[in-house]
Formats: C-alpha cells, sequence, structure tokens
C-alpha cells in the first residue's frame, strides 16, 4: 500500500506540473559565464567574440533533480556597430521532461562617448518540450500494483489520451545595456509573446514575460597596494560588487553579493532571493564561486548551498563554465574601428 502511494504522488505531480512550472526560467548562478542568456544586448559587445559553455545540476540528491546545459556563441560585426548571437540550450527535469532551445540575436551599440556606450539587443527564438510518455506511472498502473503486485502497462489510462509527447512554439526577448568604464546597468524581457507550453490538449500553461534588470561595479584596488599593472587584464586586482533582480509571475528573486579577482584567480560570493519575502520559492541559496581567468580563456565552478526548507539534503547546485574571447570582429568595411574598452561586468 505504502508503495501504490508513492507512485499516485508520483502520478500527481507530473499531471500539476503544467501549473506549478508558472514559477521560473532556468537560472544560472555564473550568470555573467553566459551574458546572452541574460539579454540579447551582450551580443558582440565589447569589440570581441566569444564562446559559452555552461552546465548546471540541481538538488542532485534527489530524484526531481534539474540539470541545465548552454552553449552560446557571438561575434562583433565593427563596422556597422552590431554584434550576433547564437543559443542553444537543453533542460532536463523528473527524468522525463525535457526542454530544448534554440534562439538568435541581434545587437546595435551605440557609443555615447569615449567612456560610455549603449547597446540594443533582440532575440527571436524557437522551443520544443516534451515528455517520455512511456516512463509515466499511471492510475491503471497504480490499481494494477494494488491488487496484483505488477504494475503493467500505462497504455490504457485516459490521460494519455489528453497528452501531447511535444509542443514546439516560437520566444522573443529584447534588451538594453548601457556601459561605461567603471559600472554598468542593464534591463532586459524575455518571452514578449507569452508563448504557451502546455503538454496538455485543451489547455493553456503561458510562460509569463520575465523582467529583469542588473547592475555593478567594477573597483579597481590600489596599484601600490598590490604592486600590479591594471593595464595588463592578467595582472588585475579589483572589487565587483553585483546586483540582479528578476520577477516573472508571482515570482521574485534577486542574487547580491562580489567577486574578487586577484588575477589569475577569481573569488566570489553570494546571496540568491529575497530574505523578507513570504513566498518560500524567494528564500533559496548562497552561492560560491572559484575561477580562474588568463588572457582569453576562464573557467569557474560554483555550488549553490540551499537555504530553503528543501534542505541540503537535496544536494545544493553544482556549476561548470567555460569560455574562451576571440580578439577580432568580421567587419564588412575597411577601418574598422580599434582599440575600445572592456566591458565591466564580470566574467562569471
Amino acid at each position: 500500500m505504502k508503495n501504490g502511494l508513492v507512485f499516485f504522488v508520483i502520478r500527481l505531480t507530473f499531471v500539476c506540473l503544467p501549473f506549478l512550472g508558472r514559477a521560473q526560467d532556468p537560472q544560472l548562478s555564473q550568470f555573467y559565464a553566459a551574458p546572452l542568456l541574460i539579454s540579447p544586448a551582450f551580443a558582440g559587445i565589447n569589440n570581441v567574440s566569444k564562446v559559452n559553455f555552461n552546465y548546471r545540476n540541481q538538488w542532485p540528491n534527489l530524484s526531481a533533480s534539474y540539470q541545465f546545459t548552454s552553449f552560446t556563441a557571438d561575434i562583433n560585426i565593427e563596422s556597422i556597430h552590431s554584434g550576433l548571437g547564437i543559443i542553444a540550450s537543453t533542460d532536463k527535469q523528473f527524468s522525463n521532461l525535457q526542454t530544448t532551445n534554440f534562439a538568435l540575436q541581434y545587437a546595435y551599440h551605440i557609443d555615447i562617448s569615449s567612456e560610455h556606450s549603449l547597446s540594443l539587443g533582440m532575440q527571436g527564438g524557437f522551443s520544443s518540450r516534451g515528455v517520455d510518455v512511456n516512463s509515466l506511472v499511471t492510475g491503471d498502473q497504480i490499481s494494477s500494483f494494488l491488487s496484483t503486485g505488477s504494475l503493467g502497462s500505462n497504455m490504457s489510462d485516459p490521460l494519455l489520451s489528453q497528452l501531447r509527447p511535444n509542443v514546439h512554439y516560437a520566444d522573443f526577448s529584447t534588451g538594453a545595456l548601457f556601459n561605461t568604464k567603471n559600472y554598468w546597468i542593464g534591463a532586459s524581457v524575455h518571452h514578449l509573446n507569452a508563448p504557451n507550453k502546455t503538454l496538455i490538449n485543451n489547455t493553456e500553461d503561458i510562460i509569463p514575460p520575465k523582467y529583469s534588470l542588473q547592475m555593478g561595479m567594477k573597483i579597481m584596488l590600489e596599484n601600490s597596494f598590490y604592486n600590479a599593472d591594471q593595464d595588463n587584464p592578467n595582472n588585475e586586482r579589483s572589487i565587483s560588487p553585483v546586483l540582479q533582480y528578476k520577477q516573472q509571475g508571482i515570482f521574485k528573486q534577486v542574487d547580491l553579493g562580489a567577486y574578487l579577482t586577484l588575477s589569475p584567480l577569481v573569488i566570489g560570493a553570494w546571496y540568491r532571493g529575497i530574505p523578507m519575502e513570504k513566498m518560500e520559492l524567494s528564500r533559496e541559496s548562497m552561492v560560491g564561486l572559484i575561477g580562474y581567468k588568463q588572457d582569453n580563456f576562464s573557467i569557474g565552478y560554483s555550488y549553490d548551498l540551499t537555504v530553503s526548507k528543501l534542505g541540503v539534503n537535496a544536494g545544493g547546485a553544482h556549476e561548470i563554465s567555460l569560455a574562451y574571447v576571440f580578439d577580432f570582429g568580421f567587419s564588412m568595411k575597411k577601418n574598422p574601428r580599434i582599440g575600445k574598452r572592456t566591458l565591466s561586468c564580470p566574467k562569471f
């Protein structure tokens, strides 16, 4: 009887999943290690081109674990003050629910002055969401288990006639980024068209627009204290406090913390959540990061320590990032501009 109740809970969880899943988009702790996921305004910025790989394994000790993988790349087209980006990502939930995303980005870069710039970006994407029907436990199987001790087949359950194994939808986003030598502020809106992602026929389960605000600053430490050449990025000594706010439907979240760069090492720590928020999902984790950045290559590892009621037994979250920056852009004219400053936001 106990096992039967377990199977019932599993089935009930999946049936309710399309309605409970509105809470939030996939998220990364090392959000600046995948800047194109933050906003299309980051595409081709900085007069360089880059590739980023990110992997996140969340709550690995639970059967309802979550895994996210993304690959992003962008190229600068300096002669027309533009950048192009591409995103490919996939996430897997509950072992049988998977979403794959593909998107293209365009950003236009405006030089306001020698130390101030504005980037405006837009994104169009296509997503596919599907479930492995054969792995579901249905009501008929529970009845069969209670009476015979065997699950049997799930193909006779009426729920399956209402369930679509796959759904496809278009998705659009936009963003803006204002950057100076020492600080930045940006805003983005994802899911402008509020696409319907439901797997149940004749129902609606839209993805609500996600509003995001990013800001921070880089404080260069005194050369006399560290005896370093700050003009050389391999000798950077800096502290970068950062803040990111996100709101999607009823879900709200703040990432607040700082990065300490003592090249080639980067150490970071921040809090994710809203301490006074009554909604439990808004009180999530403490995050620690260690990264290595040398020349054009960077690698980072971070761990999320869960502070919500889910507890440390869930296993927190492990995250790895890899990035490489190419010191070139594609030019459609002769004599493109060179020597632009470096974007002040962190690399992890």
